[in-house]
């Protein structure tokens, strides 16, 4: 690739961060503020199941009483297993949205998958009668997703996509 064209990816770059000139070599490029935003929610929502898995790994030391019927001897460890699929899924799309904040966006469609999937889980809010909590949490998952799908944001992780690239 030459000059002129990673020129025109800079200024791109620039371009979907609302600046009209190239950043300097070397700088690490700024996510446009709205696509920052998104991240930011995202963040809180790792952050409230991080917390609601914490409840649940002390809830199985504590007093557990389990609402599952089951004869298997498995079932008394339902909260832990939560627990440790809400870290994992959780802690990877966390890691997601903090990469997007430091100028990095690699794995936005873990964010936009973990999203869906919350939309999903608010309809069950709905229906299972905490409305409140369905509508924080569809609310949430739609202020997250217009982040991410917000044209400067696409602008911008297509010219950083396009740098990688070019630097292959």
């Amino acid at each position: 690739m030459n000059d002129a064209n990673r020129n025109e990816l800079k200024n791109d770059a620039a371009r979907a961060r609302g600046r009209e000139t190239a950043r300097p070599a070397g700088e690490p490029a700024q996510p446009p503020a709205v696509l920052r935003y998104g991240a930011a929610v995202v963040l809180l929502q790792c952050a409230a199941l991080f917390a609601y898995a914490i409840f649940l790994v002390v809830s199985q030391f504590t007093s557990h009483d389990s609402t599952l019927e089951s004869a298997s001897p498995a079932a008394h460890y339902v909260n832990l297993g939560t627990a440790a699929f809400l870290f994992i899924v959780f802690g990877f799309v966390g890691h997601a949205a903090w990469t997007i904040l430091r100028g990095e966006p690699r794995a936005t469609g873990a964010i936009v998958l973990a999203e869906a999937i919350l939309i999903g889980v608010s309809f069950y809010m709905f229906r299972g009668g905490v409305p409140l909590l369905g509508a924080a949490t569809l609310l949430s998952a739609v202020l997250a997703l217009v982040g991410i799908f917000h044209p400067q944001s696409t602008a911008y992780n297509e010219a950083r996509y396009a740098e990688r690239k070019a630097r292959r």
